[in-house]
Protein backbone atom coordinates (compact mmCIF):
# COMPACT_ATOMS: atom_id res chain seq x y z
CA UNK A 1 0.00 0.00 0.00
CA UNK A 2 1.22 3.41 -1.05
CA UNK A 3 2.54 5.54 2.08
CA UNK A 4 1.85 8.59 0.89
CA UNK A 5 -1.02 8.24 -1.44
CA UNK A 6 -4.34 6.99 -0.03
CA UNK A 7 -5.50 7.49 -3.98
CA UNK A 8 -2.30 7.17 -5.92
CA UNK A 9 -2.18 9.17 -9.28
CA UNK A 10 -1.98 7.71 -12.53
CA UNK A 11 1.60 8.36 -13.07
CA UNK A 12 2.81 6.59 -9.88
CA UNK A 13 0.34 3.97 -10.59
CA UNK A 14 2.39 3.34 -14.99
CA UNK A 15 5.50 3.90 -12.64
CA UNK A 16 8.51 2.71 -14.04
CA UNK A 17 6.54 3.28 -17.37
CA UNK A 18 6.06 6.69 -18.71
CA UNK A 19 4.52 8.67 -21.56
CA UNK A 20 6.69 11.48 -22.48
CA UNK A 21 7.19 13.54 -26.04
CA UNK A 22 9.74 13.20 -28.09
CA UNK A 23 12.75 15.17 -29.12
CA UNK A 24 11.22 17.18 -31.33
CA UNK A 25 7.95 17.42 -29.38
CA UNK A 26 6.22 15.80 -32.70
CA UNK A 27 5.22 12.58 -31.00
CA UNK A 28 4.57 11.18 -27.79
CA UNK A 29 5.77 8.43 -26.74
CA UNK A 30 5.00 5.40 -24.42
CA UNK A 31 8.84 4.40 -22.64
CA UNK A 32 10.20 2.70 -19.53
CA UNK A 33 12.53 4.97 -16.75
CA UNK A 34 16.03 2.73 -16.68
CA UNK A 35 16.68 4.10 -13.32
CA UNK A 36 14.45 1.54 -11.79
CA UNK A 37 16.16 -2.01 -11.12
CA UNK A 38 13.34 -3.49 -11.83
CA UNK A 39 13.34 -2.44 -15.81
CA UNK A 40 17.00 -3.49 -16.01
CA UNK A 41 16.27 -6.90 -14.30
CA UNK A 42 17.00 -9.06 -17.45
CA UNK A 43 14.73 -11.66 -15.80
CA UNK A 44 12.12 -9.22 -15.79
CA UNK A 45 12.32 -8.62 -19.62
CA UNK A 46 9.28 -11.05 -20.67
CA UNK A 47 6.87 -9.67 -18.32
CA UNK A 48 7.55 -5.87 -19.08
CA UNK A 49 7.44 -6.76 -22.48
CA UNK A 50 3.62 -8.00 -21.88
CA UNK A 51 2.69 -5.32 -20.08
CA UNK A 52 4.45 -2.82 -22.41
CA UNK A 53 1.85 -3.95 -25.00
CA UNK A 54 -1.48 -3.83 -22.87
CA UNK A 55 -0.59 -0.71 -21.67
CA UNK A 56 0.06 0.29 -25.46
CA UNK A 57 -3.36 -0.96 -26.36
CA UNK A 58 -5.40 0.69 -23.80
CA UNK A 59 -3.53 4.13 -23.93
CA UNK A 60 -4.34 3.95 -27.71
CA UNK A 61 -8.30 3.56 -27.04
CA UNK A 62 -9.77 6.98 -27.66
CA UNK A 63 -11.80 7.09 -24.13
CA UNK A 64 -8.55 6.49 -22.31
CA UNK A 65 -6.25 8.95 -24.94
CA UNK A 66 -8.79 11.84 -24.63
CA UNK A 67 -8.95 11.51 -20.59
CA UNK A 68 -5.31 11.98 -20.53
CA UNK A 69 -5.81 14.63 -23.33
CA UNK A 70 -7.72 16.89 -21.00
CA UNK A 71 -4.86 16.98 -19.03
CA UNK A 72 -1.68 17.93 -21.22
CA UNK A 73 0.68 18.32 -18.08
CA UNK A 74 0.93 14.77 -17.60
CA UNK A 75 3.01 14.25 -20.61
CA UNK A 76 6.73 14.30 -19.59
CA UNK A 77 9.24 16.23 -21.58
CA UNK A 78 12.04 14.10 -23.38
CA UNK A 79 14.16 12.21 -20.70
CA UNK A 80 17.34 10.48 -22.37
CA UNK A 81 16.87 7.86 -19.45
CA UNK A 82 13.60 6.96 -20.90
CA UNK A 83 14.15 3.43 -23.21
CA UNK A 84 11.28 4.21 -25.63
CA UNK A 85 8.57 1.25 -26.51
CA UNK A 86 6.17 2.82 -28.91
CA UNK A 87 4.53 5.98 -30.32
CA UNK A 88 1.15 6.56 -28.97
CA UNK A 89 -0.72 8.01 -32.17
CA UNK A 90 -4.14 8.63 -30.68
CA UNK A 91 -2.42 11.00 -27.99
CA UNK A 92 -0.35 12.46 -30.49
CA UNK A 93 -3.28 13.32 -32.69
CA UNK A 94 -5.12 14.62 -29.49
CA UNK A 95 -2.16 16.35 -28.52
CA UNK A 96 0.40 17.49 -30.90
CA UNK A 97 -1.82 17.37 -34.68
CA UNK A 98 -5.45 18.57 -33.02
CA UNK A 99 -6.23 20.34 -36.05
CA UNK A 100 -8.39 22.89 -34.27
CA UNK A 101 -5.40 24.08 -33.10
CA UNK A 102 -4.69 25.46 -36.43
CA UNK A 103 -7.91 26.83 -37.06
CA UNK A 104 -9.78 23.78 -38.71
CA UNK A 105 -13.29 22.98 -37.70
CA UNK A 106 -15.36 19.70 -38.16
CA UNK A 107 -17.53 19.19 -41.40
CA UNK A 108 -21.16 19.79 -40.59
CA UNK A 109 -24.19 19.92 -43.28
CA UNK A 110 -24.07 23.59 -42.83
CA UNK A 111 -20.61 23.82 -44.67
CA UNK A 112 -22.36 22.26 -47.63
CA UNK A 113 -22.31 25.76 -49.73
CA UNK A 114 -18.32 26.08 -48.89
CA UNK A 115 -17.52 22.89 -50.48
CA UNK A 116 -19.67 23.25 -53.11
CA UNK A 117 -18.30 26.40 -54.35
CA UNK A 118 -14.81 25.22 -53.99
CA UNK A 119 -15.52 21.92 -56.00
CA UNK A 120 -17.19 23.54 -58.50
CA UNK A 121 -14.50 25.28 -59.86
CA UNK A 122 -12.70 21.85 -60.80
CA UNK A 123 -12.98 21.38 -64.22
CA UNK A 124 -13.14 17.71 -64.16
CA UNK A 125 -13.88 16.40 -60.65
CA UNK A 126 -13.40 12.99 -59.73
CA UNK A 127 -16.57 11.10 -57.29
CA UNK A 128 -14.56 11.93 -54.16
CA UNK A 129 -14.33 15.72 -55.06
CA UNK A 130 -17.80 16.78 -53.54
CA UNK A 131 -19.45 17.39 -50.23
CA UNK A 132 -21.45 14.45 -50.40
CA UNK A 133 -18.59 11.56 -49.92
CA UNK A 134 -16.73 13.87 -47.27
CA UNK A 135 -19.83 13.98 -45.42
CA UNK A 136 -21.28 10.70 -45.68
CA UNK A 137 -17.92 9.24 -44.61
CA UNK A 138 -17.07 11.50 -41.74
CA UNK A 139 -17.96 8.66 -38.94
CA UNK A 140 -15.14 6.29 -40.58
CA UNK A 141 -12.89 9.40 -42.09
CA UNK A 142 -13.44 12.66 -40.09
CA UNK A 143 -12.84 16.05 -41.98
CA UNK A 144 -11.45 18.77 -40.78
CA UNK A 145 -11.54 22.42 -42.99
CA UNK A 146 -11.07 25.84 -43.28
CA UNK A 147 -10.83 28.61 -45.90
CA UNK A 148 -7.38 29.88 -47.33
CA UNK A 149 -8.02 32.22 -49.07
CA UNK A 150 -10.41 31.81 -51.85
CA UNK A 151 -10.34 27.89 -51.45
CA UNK A 152 -10.59 25.31 -48.60
CA UNK A 153 -7.79 23.26 -47.13
CA UNK A 154 -9.29 20.03 -46.27
CA UNK A 155 -7.47 17.37 -43.76
CA UNK A 156 -8.89 13.68 -43.64
CA UNK A 157 -8.49 12.11 -40.48
CA UNK A 158 -7.17 8.17 -40.23
CA UNK A 159 -5.56 6.06 -38.38
CA UNK A 160 -1.89 7.06 -38.91
CA UNK A 161 -3.16 10.77 -38.88
CA UNK A 162 -4.23 13.50 -40.63
CA UNK A 163 -3.99 13.68 -44.25
CA UNK A 164 -4.20 16.17 -47.15
CA UNK A 165 -6.81 15.79 -49.03
CA UNK A 166 -5.20 16.52 -52.38
CA UNK A 167 -2.69 13.71 -51.55
CA UNK A 168 -4.81 11.32 -50.87
CA UNK A 169 -4.53 7.98 -53.44
CA UNK A 170 -8.13 7.62 -55.52
CA UNK A 171 -8.90 4.26 -57.46
CA UNK A 172 -10.42 5.33 -60.94
CA UNK A 173 -13.82 6.16 -61.47
CA UNK A 174 -16.12 4.06 -63.87
CA UNK A 175 -18.11 6.23 -66.20
CA UNK A 176 -20.32 5.58 -68.93
CA UNK A 177 -22.71 7.17 -71.58
CA UNK A 178 -26.13 7.51 -69.70
CA UNK A 179 -28.15 6.16 -72.93
CA UNK A 180 -26.19 3.10 -73.28
CA UNK A 181 -27.29 2.25 -69.48
CA UNK A 182 -30.61 3.00 -70.40
CA UNK A 183 -31.25 1.39 -73.06
CA UNK A 184 -28.76 -1.80 -72.68
CA UNK A 185 -29.56 -2.08 -76.57
CA UNK A 186 -26.60 -4.22 -78.66
CA UNK A 187 -25.41 -8.05 -78.23
CA UNK A 188 -23.29 -7.03 -75.10
CA UNK A 189 -25.79 -5.98 -72.91
CA UNK A 190 -28.11 -9.01 -73.67
CA UNK A 191 -27.66 -10.19 -70.27
CA UNK A 192 -28.23 -7.04 -68.58
CA UNK A 193 -31.67 -7.29 -70.87
CA UNK A 194 -32.50 -10.32 -69.70
CA UNK A 195 -32.32 -10.18 -66.08
CA UNK A 196 -34.42 -6.71 -66.62
CA UNK A 197 -36.75 -9.02 -68.90
CA UNK A 198 -36.75 -11.34 -65.83
CA UNK A 199 -37.51 -8.84 -63.66
CA UNK A 200 -40.48 -7.24 -64.85
CA UNK A 201 -42.44 -10.37 -65.59
CA UNK A 202 -41.76 -12.13 -62.76
CA UNK A 203 -42.28 -9.85 -60.21
CA UNK A 204 -45.09 -7.77 -58.93
CA UNK A 205 -43.44 -4.59 -58.07
CA UNK A 206 -43.10 -0.52 -57.32
CA UNK A 207 -40.35 1.42 -58.72
CA UNK A 208 -41.11 4.90 -56.27
CA UNK A 209 -39.06 8.06 -55.58
CA UNK A 210 -37.34 7.60 -51.93
CA UNK A 211 -39.43 9.48 -48.65
CA UNK A 212 -37.83 9.65 -45.35
CA UNK A 213 -40.20 7.08 -43.91
CA UNK A 214 -38.91 4.51 -46.00
CA UNK A 215 -35.44 4.95 -44.12
CA UNK A 216 -35.94 2.36 -41.30
CA UNK A 217 -36.52 -0.19 -43.81
CA UNK A 218 -33.56 1.25 -46.03
CA UNK A 219 -31.75 0.41 -43.40
CA UNK A 220 -32.65 -2.91 -42.61
CA UNK A 221 -32.48 -3.96 -45.84
CA UNK A 222 -28.68 -2.91 -45.89
CA UNK A 223 -27.98 -5.23 -42.76
CA UNK A 224 -29.57 -8.19 -45.09
CA UNK A 225 -27.72 -7.65 -47.77
CA UNK A 226 -24.14 -7.09 -46.19
CA UNK A 227 -25.22 -10.24 -44.61
CA UNK A 228 -25.57 -11.90 -47.43
CA UNK A 229 -22.50 -10.28 -49.12
CA UNK A 230 -20.44 -11.51 -45.99
CA UNK A 231 -21.30 -15.23 -47.12
CA UNK A 232 -20.60 -15.22 -50.67
CA UNK A 233 -17.03 -13.35 -50.16
CA UNK A 234 -14.50 -14.27 -47.67
CA UNK A 235 -12.57 -11.02 -48.11
CA UNK A 236 -11.84 -9.63 -44.88
CA UNK A 237 -11.20 -6.46 -46.48
CA UNK A 238 -14.37 -6.31 -48.29
CA UNK A 239 -15.68 -6.42 -44.90
CA UNK A 240 -14.25 -4.26 -43.19
CA UNK A 241 -15.74 -1.95 -46.11
CA UNK A 242 -19.15 -3.06 -45.66
CA UNK A 243 -19.41 -2.61 -41.74
CA UNK A 244 -17.56 0.75 -42.21
CA UNK A 245 -20.33 1.36 -45.02
CA UNK A 246 -23.68 1.58 -42.96
CA UNK A 247 -22.72 4.87 -41.52
CA UNK A 248 -22.29 6.31 -44.57
CA UNK A 249 -25.58 5.08 -46.03
CA UNK A 250 -26.88 6.43 -42.62
CA UNK A 251 -26.18 9.33 -42.88
CA UNK A 252 -26.68 9.98 -46.80
CA UNK A 253 -30.51 8.61 -46.07
CA UNK A 254 -31.12 10.69 -43.42
CA UNK A 255 -30.02 13.29 -44.81
CA UNK A 256 -30.87 13.03 -48.99
CA UNK A 257 -32.89 16.32 -48.64
CA UNK A 258 -30.11 18.20 -47.29
CA UNK A 259 -27.15 16.64 -49.58
CA UNK A 260 -29.10 16.84 -52.76
CA UNK A 261 -29.99 13.48 -53.26
CA UNK A 262 -32.09 11.67 -56.08
CA UNK A 263 -33.19 8.32 -54.57
CA UNK A 264 -35.41 5.35 -55.92
CA UNK A 265 -36.81 2.12 -54.38
CA UNK A 266 -38.49 -0.58 -55.24
CA UNK A 267 -41.04 -2.64 -53.08
CA UNK A 268 -42.12 -5.99 -53.69
CA UNK A 269 -45.25 -7.19 -51.18
CA UNK A 270 -44.98 -3.89 -49.66
CA UNK A 271 -41.44 -3.91 -48.57
CA UNK A 272 -38.28 -1.93 -49.35
CA UNK A 273 -36.20 -4.46 -51.78
CA UNK A 274 -33.85 -2.49 -53.28
CA UNK A 275 -32.90 1.49 -52.90
CA UNK A 276 -30.44 3.27 -54.49
CA UNK A 277 -29.47 7.09 -54.72
CA UNK A 278 -27.33 9.82 -56.18
CA UNK A 279 -26.20 13.63 -57.09
CA UNK A 280 -25.43 16.03 -59.65
CA UNK A 281 -21.55 15.40 -59.85
CA UNK A 282 -21.29 18.00 -62.64
CA UNK A 283 -23.70 19.95 -65.19
CA UNK A 284 -23.76 16.84 -67.63
CA UNK A 285 -22.34 14.29 -65.77
CA UNK A 286 -24.51 12.39 -62.34
CA UNK A 287 -22.85 10.21 -59.32
CA UNK A 288 -24.72 7.02 -58.51
CA UNK A 289 -23.74 6.53 -54.67
CA UNK A 290 -25.54 4.07 -53.70
CA UNK A 291 -27.34 0.72 -54.54
CA UNK A 292 -28.51 -1.93 -52.56
CA UNK A 293 -30.81 -4.67 -53.68
CA UNK A 294 -32.54 -8.06 -51.80
CA UNK A 295 -30.31 -10.05 -54.24
CA UNK A 296 -33.29 -12.83 -53.90
CA UNK A 297 -35.21 -11.21 -56.66
CA UNK A 298 -33.61 -12.03 -59.91
CA UNK A 299 -32.82 -8.80 -62.07
CA UNK A 300 -33.35 -6.52 -59.30
CA UNK A 301 -29.97 -4.75 -59.51
CA UNK A 302 -29.89 -4.72 -63.16
CA UNK A 303 -33.83 -3.23 -63.40
CA UNK A 304 -33.60 -0.60 -60.65
CA UNK A 305 -29.89 0.77 -62.03
CA UNK A 306 -31.67 0.83 -65.86
CA UNK A 307 -34.84 2.37 -64.53
CA UNK A 308 -32.64 5.10 -62.38
CA UNK A 309 -30.41 5.90 -65.69
CA UNK A 310 -33.62 6.17 -67.58
CA UNK A 311 -34.59 8.73 -65.92
CA UNK A 312 -31.73 11.21 -65.84
CA UNK A 313 -31.60 12.53 -69.14
CA UNK A 314 -30.62 16.13 -68.25
CA UNK A 315 -26.93 14.03 -68.01
CA UNK A 316 -24.70 12.97 -71.21
CA UNK A 317 -22.78 10.63 -68.39
CA UNK A 318 -23.32 8.26 -65.60
CA UNK A 319 -20.48 8.45 -62.71
CA UNK A 320 -20.60 4.87 -60.86
CA UNK A 321 -17.65 5.88 -58.70
CA UNK A 322 -14.48 3.59 -58.11
CA UNK A 323 -14.26 -0.04 -57.17
CA UNK A 324 -12.03 0.55 -53.93
CA UNK A 325 -9.69 -2.17 -54.94
CA UNK A 326 -12.28 -4.75 -55.13
CA UNK A 327 -11.92 -7.49 -57.87
CA UNK A 328 -15.69 -8.83 -57.42
CA UNK A 329 -16.91 -4.40 -57.29
CA UNK A 330 -14.47 -4.08 -60.42
CA UNK A 331 -15.97 -7.20 -62.47
CA UNK A 332 -19.41 -5.71 -61.53
CA UNK A 333 -18.30 -2.26 -63.06
CA UNK A 334 -16.81 -3.33 -66.24
CA UNK A 335 -19.70 -5.63 -66.92
CA UNK A 336 -21.67 -1.95 -68.02
CA UNK A 337 -18.88 -1.55 -70.46
CA UNK A 338 -17.35 1.98 -69.31
CA UNK A 339 -16.76 5.07 -71.65
CA UNK A 340 -13.91 6.18 -69.04
CA UNK A 341 -12.41 4.92 -66.72
CA UNK A 342 -10.81 8.32 -64.85
CA UNK A 343 -12.79 11.37 -64.95
CA UNK A 344 -10.18 13.29 -64.12
CA UNK A 345 -8.91 12.50 -67.76
CA UNK A 346 -12.30 13.33 -68.89
CA UNK A 347 -12.58 16.14 -71.19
Amino acid sequence: KCSIYSKRPLDCRLYPFAIMFDEKREKIILGIDKKCPFSVNSGNEALIKNYFHYLADLLEKKEIASRIAINPSFIGNFQDDVSQFSYLDTLTKLLVNNPEKNGFRQISLKDKAAFDNFFKKIECPDSSQNFVNLFIWKEKNPVWWKKNGEGLEILIETDSGYIDFNSLKKFPDYIYLREALAGLKGNKYKHKRAGCNYFSKNYKFQYLPYRQNMKNDCLKLFIKWASARKQKFPDLYYHELLEDSFSAHKLAIKNFKALGLAGRVIKIRNKIAAYTFGFELTKDMFCVLLEVCDLKFKGIAEFIFREFCGELTNYKYINTMDDSGLENLRLSKLSYHTFLSRNRNFS
